[in-house]
């Protein structure tokens, strides 16, 4: 027991003088004190399984961050088009995609492709932005430039250079995927930290997947950006790192101090900038001209962002198409929906009616419920309106809300008829 005794006053007595040393220097804050306290404390495996000769031993003073740069020709080719057809991108589509007016003056030339490798998705000061990838049009293709943090404690530092860098391109507008509920505020989480704050926060942003979530929902079972870019670019991802190993290779090479190891990891950082921003033209290429659409279900996607957009008569147009030539039964009745709303809301309620018949027809309750609601209100054809509301109540296929709906439309039409009865007398 004294033995014991004497082994933990004496780890006190170390641990009071190192940080009483730590105490004298006043540009460390608290936190970085105890930090280097505890690491102090941990014996450095690598120490451990080598001699502290052994040249494999990472050293203790490195760089805060490594930088490594991807170039991709113009003339690459990427499924339809060329790295250098994203330059032809006009801002029109621009402001179409990020539902945006201050995208009117924006050009592909300005635009700054970003994308965040952490320690983990959960977010918060918790969650370390170890490599933020940045993707921008240059020197005849498109540049990747990665920055990788190398040290935890010297975070401070890496942000300040890629503020430089930032600073350096001078972009006026940002492209994120899934950046503004992950990318963006882990970022300002990270720099507020550091008493920073992120410059891209400031610029115009685009996050594609709100977009790519719409225009390519009926095409395809999923929307993950890797997936799309495998389907529409042709970008195999087949040998790609697995998204839940890169924390634990990222800590890998903070324990050893070899880069290579995150040489798959930087690979797909740089893959998925430009994956995204490909995918941007795309998207830009499917609004500017129907032709660039590949089937029925991306018809529809780029209707409905040119009808959030507010353009009702190019919606219109492509809906028409889909009403004409599409062979998804599915794909034609969403479209119809939509375009006897446009018609609807253009106040051209005859052709509205005759999209409400085609709807009915194929079996949809809610065209019921507006041809119901024309006849009512619009050409006061009270059992007109009755009779379709019970065809549908014993027919149709409902929800417990369209049952509830129409019985409640029943029960009103019912009343209304028997007081005009009453009123005409016998």
């Amino acid at each position: 027991m004294a033995k014991t005794r004497d082994k933990l006053d004496r780890l006190d007595q170390s641990i009071r003088k190192q940080w009483t040393r730590l105490e004298s220097e006043p540009a460390l804050t608290t936190r970085e004190k105890l930090d280097r306290l505890i690491r102090s404390r941990i014996p450095d495996k690598a120490c451990l399984a080598h001699p502290l000769e052994s040249p494999a031993v990472f050293p203790r003073e490195i760089p805060p961050f490594m930088e490594r740069e991807y170039f991709y020709a113009d003339t690459t080719r990427l499924g339809r088009f060329t790295i250098g057809d994203l330059r032809k991108v006009r801002s029109g589509e621009l402001e179409i995609l990020a539902g945006d007016s201050a995208w009117r003056k924006i050009n592909a030339e300005g635009m700054l492709f970003f994308d965040t490798e952490t320690t983990g998705l959960a977010g918060g000061t918790g969650t370390v932005a170890f490599m933020l990838g940045f993707g921008f049009l240059a020197n005849g293709g498109f540049q990747v430039r990665i920055f990788v943090l190398s040290d935890l404690n010297r975070e401070n530092e890496f942000l300040e250079r890629v503020d430089d860098f930032l600073r350096e391109r001078s972009p006026i507008a940002g492209v994120t995927y899934n950046g503004k509920c992950f990318d963006y505020p882990l970022m300002e989480t990270r720099y507020i930290l550091q008493r920073r704050r992120f410059p891209l926060l400031s610029l115009p942003h685009l996050d594609f997947l709100y977009p790519a979530r719409t225009l390519w929902r009926h095409t395809f079972p999923s929307r993950k950006l890797g997936y799309l870019g495998d389907m529409l670019l042709g970008l195999s991802r087949e040998e790609d790192v697995d998204g839940s190993e890169i924390p634990r290779l990222y800590f890998d090479f903070l324990r050893t101090g070899e880069l290579s190891i995150l040489d798959a990891v930087m690979e797909h950082n740089a893959l998925d900038l430009l994956g995204l921003a490909m995918l941007v033209n795309l998207g830009a290429r499917c609004l500017e001209d129907v032709s660039h659409t590949r089937d029925e279900g991306e018809i529809l996607g780029s209707a409905r962002l040119l009808e959030n957009a507010g353009d009702l008569d190019k919606a219109a147009e492509r809906l028409e198409t889909i009403r004409a030539t599409a062979e998804r039964l599915d794909v034609q009745a969403l479209a119809l929906r939509r375009l006897s709303r446009i018609r609807k809301k253009k106040k051209l309620y005859n052709e509205a009616l005759t999209i409400w018949e085609e709807l009915r027809q194929m079996g949809d309750p809610r065209a019921v419920r507006e041809l119901s609601i024309h006849y009512e209100h619009r050409e006061r054809d009270f059992l007109r309106a009755l009779g379709l509301v019970r065809d549908a109540l014993e027919t149709s296929d409902l929800s417990a809300v369209q049952q509830l709906d129409l019985e409640r439309r029943l029960q009103r039409l019912t009343r209304k008829l028997a007081h005009l009865e009453s009123e005409d007398g016998p």
